[in-house]
């Protein structure tokens, strides 16, 4: 039983010479792109609508919406599109904002009952967005439809 008891605490003791390599170094990992914050704020590099056009066709827009493209994903945003110096229109975020999942993408479209764009008239597009390092962005885009054909 003694030397039982001898070998049993010896392999204990010294291994069973088992194939578990062993790591000195611990594995570089390469981060990952959406993990990385930025430090800039965030810009638009696409839009239907630029700042001081004209003779835009509402048309498309009553049907599709506006929407802008950014230079990364956001955090939050909030976009009111209103007549030049007057009421907001009222129009919506396009599908479900989850507030973690938003993406690079800001659309808005026309909710049910609610004014459409209007030919030959003037609108304000204020925005502000904010991306995941918490720099920030305010946008406002004025534009001017074209007058009815």
């Amino acid at each position: 039983m003694k030397k039982l008891s001898l070998l049993v605490f010896a392999i204990l003791i010294l291994g069973c010479g088992s194939e578990t390599p062993v790591i000195e170094e611990p594995p570089v990992v390469e981060s990952s792109e959406h993990l990385r914050l930025s430090r800039a704020e965030p810009q638009i590099i696409w839009g239907s609508v630029v700042h001081g056009g004209v003779d835009i066709d509402p048309k498309p827009l009553n049907i599709h919406g506006l929407r802008y493209d950014f230079t990364e994903d956001l955090k939050l945003y909030r976009v009111d599109l209103r007549l030049k110096d007057g009421e907001s229109l009222g129009w919506l975020p396009q599908g479900i904002v989850d507030h973690e999942n938003i993406g690079d993408i800001v659309w808005i479209v026309p909710a049910a009952g609610r004014p459409l764009l209007e030919f030959d008239t003037e609108y304000e597009l204020n925005m502000f967005v904010q991306n995941f390092g918490c720099h920030h962005s305010d946008f406002m885009i004025r534009f001017r439809t074209k007058p009815k054909p």
